[in-house]
């Protein structure tokens, strides 16, 4: 018999067991299946999100939003969102709640501001992209001092004669790589309160400036109200001025905040074709004393300088097609040396002459891409297919005759 009881509650202990799992219920969810961050033009327009239901005795479910340009109501299995058009400058967002019993799920709805489209504002494409990236060093959120403008800044930060300027105060809670620092991706708040909060620019220290030809101040400006979007490679601002008026700003390139980094004075591309230079080839010898030889070739045609170092294997020829030197690398065979500045210039370059001495206020420095020389009996000719530290192609053939000297 004991056995028979033994068995008996086995069996009660596995009745209870199974019982308790059939009493089990499911939680109801709500889940999407469509974006969770929608962005939109400042035209405005419907939007859908898509969602499945689990587990729940029912399909209803409610929507709420949290703002008045937002109307969402569930239609047909989705919700349709219909977004008014934003007649002002500032972007803005919204958030579109989803209920389903206690389950819930948020939607992001992003709108553009109110650009260009308005015939008082002027369009304004800037050539340059500078600043100073100053961290931590007068506020707790990292502070970027961006510089756009159309001829770029001294090396100092200070305007140039006949420069367009923007000097905007901005933060973000990244901190940058102290040699190349980026300013950060994000929709930046114009701040009255000049609080120094993440993804804001002050009104104390933000302006505009128009400079003549003597570097006076011809015009300047402060913001009423300005919005600010930064994405990769682009900056694009909407400001409003006192006075009534209005300016869209676009930038397309690197935004890297560091004073000096660009040496270039070009704003586009140079393309050029020159015959019957004076050229002068100077050999250094393995002056770097990386097993190469170090080769300087001048041209000079009128006010115009073409410079450009190269390293071969050769003693009595600079010919060769050369890549740009990673300045970090070992390997300087068939490379030429980009340009910098220290007592003098230094690598290859394209800059102006006045007396046969470097002016300064018109060159580039040859930064990337690809030069070729060839020598033919008493001549000589350069092709570039390079760009400056702007961006910008500098491109072209240089020729004429040649003179070789050797000073090792």
């Amino acid at each position: 018999m004991r056995k028979i009881f033994s068995l008996l509650a086995i069996a009660s202990l596995l009745f209870v067991a199974c019982d308790n799992g059939s009493n089990e219920t499911a939680t109801p969810t709500i889940k999407l299946t469509s974006e969770k961050v929608i962005e939109l033009g400042a035209e405005g327009g419907d939007v859908e999100i898509f969602y499945t239901l689990a587990n729940g005795e029912s399909n209803s479910v409610n929507v709420t939003d949290n703002a008045e340009w937002v109307d969402a109501t569930v239609e047909s299995g989705k919700v349709v969102v219909k977004v008014a058009a934003n007649n002002d400058t500032p972007a803005r967002e919204a958030t579109i709640t989803l209920t389903y019993y206690k389950s819930s799920a948020d939607v992001t709805i992003k709108q553009a501001g109110k650009t260009s489209s308005d015939d008082n504002v002027t369009e304004v494409v800037m050539k340059r992209f500078e600043g100073i990236y100053f961290g931590t060093e007068y506020s707790s959120v990292p502070n970027y001092y961006v510089i756009l403008s159309d001829i770029g800044v001294n090396s100092d930060g200070s305007p140039k004669a006949n420069g367009t300027y923007y000097f905007i105060d901005m933060y973000h809670n990244t901190v940058a790589d102290e040699v190349c620092p980026i300013l950060p991706n994000g929709n930046y708040t114009y701040d009255k309160t000049n609080s120094c909060a993440n993804l804001t620019f002050t009104e104390q220290a933000s302006w505009y400036a128009v400079m003549d030809a003597n570097g006076e101040y011809a015009k300047s400006n402060s913001f009423v109200n300005a919005s600010i979007t930064v994405s990769e490679n682009k900056f694009e601002a909407t400001i409003e001025f006192y006075g009534g008026e209005k300016h869209h700003i676009v930038y397309e390139g690197k935004l890297q905040t560091s004073i000096g980094h660009i040496l270039s004075t070009f704003t586009e591309d140079k393309e050029f074709m020159v015959e019957g230079a004076t050229i002068t080839a100077t050999l250094f010898g393995d002056s770097y004393e990386v097993g190469q030889q170090d080769w300087i070739v001048e041209a000079v045609k009128g006010d115009d300088l073409f410079m450009v170092e190269v390293f071969n294997s050769s003693t009595t020829s600079p010919d060769g097609l050369y890549q740009m030197l990673d300045v970090e690398s070992s390997d300087y065979a068939n490379r030429f040396l980009p340009g910098m500045f220290g007592n003098g210039l230094i690598g290859s370059w394209y800059a102006k002459l006045t007396d046969n001495v470097v002016r300064g206020d018109v060159w580039a420095p040859l930064t990337d891409g690809m030069i070729r020389i060839t020598t033919e009996g008493e001549n000589l000719a350069i092709e570039l297919a390079c760009k400056d530290d702007a961006g910008n192609n500098i491109t072209g053939t240089v020729s004429g005759s040649v003179v070789l000297a050797d000073v090792r």
